[in-house]
């Protein structure tokens, strides 16, 4: 399934891949095409406090490659280490009451093995996640989809729309998909990998909303709008 022409995150850095590019099968990749799936019935959006953190250092600019991996030992680690992301991320949600605003919110409390932030793939070529924002306060490999910070430029740049946080846009997609939105990605592999907020690590195109589209719900539907 191709991305619309109007949809492709125009990557200015170079050496960075479109993700139109990414979403075409290549002879090397296991990944096949996702099956469409269905709207998840009674998806709702559960009501959570905001968190109180504040965030102080603005976070870097995202200048990595997107240059995945196909190995699936690399993704087998991969896929653990978000297991205990996740279980990080549920022990803080039962203290706060909400997820964290960053990963390294989770340091040392809840996530006491700095380690489990990073992939294989970044440890073999030192790459972090392309595309999304990183985290200001420590290294980690994985893209956190919840962040209190404005949709970074070039991730409107494909998902254009009305200005809002990341937060704020996820909360909106999960109308459409429910607790399988994405809370931690990690775009180093081929296929991506996710966490979603539910608690499940899936597969998925760079665009995972992909996942989700069928006769009714368009990729369109998951950009940000009021």
């Amino acid at each position: 399934m191709k991305i619309p022409i109007k949809l492709v995150l125009p990557i200015v850095i170079g050496g960075i891949c479109t993700l139109a590019w990414a979403q075409e099968p290549k002879p090397e990749s296991n990944q096949t095409a996702p099956a469409a799936k269905a709207r998840q019935p009674g998806a709702t959006v559960r009501a959570e406090a905001q968190s109180v953190a504040v965030v102080t250092v603005a976070p870097a600019a995202n200048t990595n490659d997107y240059n995945p991996s196909t190995d699936r030992d690399e993704a087998a680690v991969c896929k653990k280490n978000l297991e205990k992301i996740n279980a990080a991320i549920e022990a803080y949600r039962n203290d706060n009451h909400d997820v964290p605003n960053w990963l390294s919110d989770l340091v040392p409390k809840y996530l006491a093995d700095t380690n489990v932030l990073i992939c294989p793939v970044t440890t073999r070529t030192g790459l972090q996640s392309a595309f999304g924002v990183l985290d200001p306060k420590i290294h980690s490999s994985y893209l956190y989809e919840f962040t209190p910070t404005d949709i970074p430029e070039v991730v409107k740049g494909a998902w254009p729309g009305p200005k809002m946080t990341m937060r704020e846009w996820k909360r909106q997609q999960m109308k459409l998909a429910g607790q399988l939105v994405p809370l931690v990605r990690c775009l180093l592999h081929e296929p991506a990998l996710n966490l979603s907020v539910g608690g499940k690590v899936y597969e998925s195109p760079v665009y995972w909303e992909l996942n989700f589209t069928n006769q009714t719900t368009k990729l369109e539907d998951f950009s940000p709008h009021r």
